[in-house]
């Protein structure tokens, strides 16, 4: 095979893996108990199916300043997630959205200003 049709079936493979990433994300968003695992089902899994989807454009139209935009994209997308995802958890924290019934610790509980115990 030729390099140009291995990068090709590279791509595909990896942007199939990015949308079922993005999939698998969306079907946690009506299965998973409470804010803070879909929060983070969703930060987690939306910046690397993102990724994977635009490592797989990346090979599958190769150029240097194409590499540098994808590294770019991966980068912002990567940061923007993991901390969206956090500021909507803590902000539901904040207003008092309860966790999971198999939730057992509250490590935030301690650094809580309203909490005089």
């Amino acid at each position: 095979m030729e390099l140009d049709n291995i990068m090709q079936i590279a791509g595909l493979v990896a942007i199939f893996i990015g949308i079922a990433t993005i999939v698998v994300a969306g079907i946690g968003l009506f299965n998973l108990p409470d804010l803070y695992l879909r929060a983070s089902a969703v930060g987690t899994s939306a910046g690397l199916g993102v990724a994977s989807i635009v490592v797989g454009a990346l090979l599958m139209d190769f150029s240097w300043l194409n590499l540098l935009k994808a590294l770019l994209a991966i980068v912002a997308q990567m940061l923007t997630s993991a901390v969206g995802s956090m500021a909507i958890a803590r902000s539901g924290y904040l207003n008092g959205a309860l966790p999971a019934a198999v939730t057992h610790t509250d490590d935030l509980m301690k650094t809580r200003r309203d909490n005089f115990s």
